[in-house]
């Protein structure tokens, strides 16, 4: 199924617009498609600024087809269908982001070894990873990387899908345990999870209060257009992989030009880290110049588009490989019910619900008095 879904940057709109039944699908297909959504959304008074998807090879060629090399414009086009005329943002989803660098880092040495990952001298390998939870996670009484698991570790086809694994690999704690316990050795990997978790942290703000309550002040809202942490994206952390892309070219040594693209992650999760910053950053500074009090980053992933996908599945109870048709019958009920009902009992993301809608009362009921006859 290939759905379309409307999700508002400042308000609680979350709409299914439309769904089609697809075997498979191409870019050719999508861009009809989308821009026909486009310019009836424009119709009807909604102003679209931006679109989400994940990292399939289509949605990455939907992004290209509208490239031009005088302009530059690798993470947006011109909308034709707004009036005064205004930018087209493409996202890579975040969360997705997150998983396809886990992918990256968990090959490199382990796994399928696809990536051979080095930086300045460094290696960044998978099998430092594997060393910390062995020596001191699995069998330690006191553990301060409580985080990791073997879930974390041992990447199965389910564990994969799920965006908090891949955080969590990617959290402080990791990196202050790795610096702790080896040092200078994994210097380079330090320096990758901290970026990662930062650049995540940056871009999932999701209420008000958590920077507040977790103490994390890049969890904050954005209420200016001279964020710091809007420099950090653009400048610090894209500079970072500019700068391994340099170090790995300049390595010494009879290296193939495959092998040097093995020591840096794959060029679609590069592009998709550059899109999603640049795109994302203009967004919020956007919103915050028409008038916008703040902005939450969270608002511009595709998290309730998976749980639409969620609620598809755990409805059909057992059967989670749900039919065209039931899906659609599920489908007419969203629109109808409200998005209120998207929220799934499992699957790949966050399940917390911040306004429950279903209290159960669990107060005895009253006996009934038998007749005597």
């Amino acid at each position: 199924m290939l759905v379309l879904m409307i999700r508002g940057i400042v308000t609680d709109l979350k709409y299914p617009y439309a769904a089609f039944a697809t075997r498979g699908i191409s870019a050719d297909y999508l861009f009809p498609l989308l821009w026909g959504a486009v310019s009836n959304l424009e119709t009807i008074g909604l102003k679209p600024l931006f679109v989400t998807c994940d990292g399939a090879s289509p949605n990455r060629k939907f992004f290209s087809l509208h490239e031009d090399p005088q302009l530059n414009n690798f993470y947006w086009t011109w909308n034709p269908y707004s009036l005064p005329r205004r930018k087209l943002y493409f996202i890579s989803d975040v969360p997705h982001l997150i998983k396809t660098t886990r992918n990256c880092f968990s090959n490199s040495g382990s796994h399928k070894k696809t990536r051979d990952l080095w930086k300045d001298g460094r290696d960044i390998s998978w099998i430092q990873i594997l060393k910390l939870y062995e020596e001191h996670v699995e069998n330690a009484l006191f553990c301060k990387t409580y985080k990791l698991t073997r879930d974390h570790i041992d990447l199965s086809p389910y564990t994969a899908m799920k965006v908090n694994l891949a955080a969590q690999i990617f959290s402080s704690s990791v990196a202050n345990a790795l610096e702790e316990l080896y040092g200078d050795p994994v210097k380079e990997t330090v320096n990758l999870i901290r970026h990662i978790n930062r650049f995540f942290d940056c871009l999932n703000s999701r209420s008000l209060q958590e920077g507040s309550r977790t103490r994390n002040s890049d969890k904050k809202e954005y209420r200016s257009i001279y964020d710091p942490r809007l420099d950090y994206l653009l400048n610090d952390f894209l500079d970072f992989f500019k700068a391994w892309e340099d170090s790995v070219m300049q390595r010494p040594g009879q290296f193939t030009f495959t092998q040097r693209k093995r020591m840096i992650f794959s060029h679609q999760t590069l592009k998709g880290l550059r899109i999603s910053v640049h795109s994302i950053v203009e967004c919020v500074r956007f919103m915050l110049d028409a008038g916008a009090e703040f902005v939450l980053t969270h608002r511009f992933n595709q998290d309730p588009l998976e749980e639409q996908f969620g609620q598809f599945r755990h409805k059909g109870g057992s059967n989670d490989n749900p039919s065209v048709y039931a899906v659609k019958q599920n489908f007419s009920q969203v629109k109808v019910i409200g998005s209120s009902v998207l929220q799934p009992i499992r699957g790949n993301i966050s399940n917390k619900r911040p306004h429950p809608t279903l209290t159960v009362d669990d107060t005895a009921l009253p006996r009934r008095r038998q007749k005597r006859v």
